[in-house]
């Protein structure tokens, strides 16, 4: 993921937009999912929902822009179809964390999500994910390890809101990863603010 070719990062440049919208929509749907968050955002209007889906963007943006969240496409003649988002941590020794790959409906079952990620799990600084237990197998094909069963962070931490989310999944990674993953969630701040949409 260091060294991508200036024309591929244009075309990353290109689709980044798309792809943070689509990421924030799928965050927005997934606080809609959880049973102690789903009444605060039920109720959203389109402008809110709209306001809701640019502030999660802008949080992926700030990421992006810091060298945090880094993209991988799979692309062919101006078209994209999928792509991966990973979190890499500023320590080199830490695995870098696979927080999605996405093929768009009409490209999948095609391998296009498989050669996506088994392109991400070359790298020296090894790579991991989060997973439900269905789905180890899969991921063990591809010649991820299973770390452990994924501890979120606790209320203490800022996580009370969002932890809910991460239990009860999997730590998968590559043999050369540890057992830490740098996993994003948006904290108890980023929900207030999230919610606070609801009443404006």
């Amino acid at each position: 993921m260091t060294n991508i070719p200036p024309t591929e990062q244009v075309l990353i440049d290109k689709f980044l937009p798309t792809i943070l919208e689509n990421e924030a929509k799928g965050i927005l749907q997934d606080l809609l999912g959880a049973p102690s968050l789903a009444l605060h955002f039920m109720t959203f209007d389109y402008a809110q929902t709209m306001r809701a889906i640019s502030h999660v963007r802008g949080i992926f943006d700030e990421c992006y822009r810091a060298g945090h969240l880094k993209v991988a496409i799979s692309h062919e003649k101006g078209r994209l179809y999928g792509y991966a988002i990973l979190f890499e941590h500023p320590d080199p020794s830490i695995p870098q964390y696979c927080h999605k790959i996405f093929v768009f409906e009409e490209f999948r079952g095609n391998g296009i999500g498989t050669q996506l990620l088994q392109s991400l799990s070359t790298g020296s600084r090894g790579s991991c994910l989060l997973c439900r237990d269905d789905l180890i197998p899969f991921y063990e094909t591809i010649g991820l390890e299973v770390k452990g069963a994924y501890t979120p962070p606790d209320a203490q931490q800022g996580f009370a809101m969002t932890r809910g989310l991460y239990t009860g999944l999997t730590l998968m990674g590559s043999a050369n990863s540890g057992s830490f993953a740098p996993v994003f969630m948006l904290n108890d701040q980023d929900i207030g603010q999230l919610i606070a949409f609801g009443s404006q």
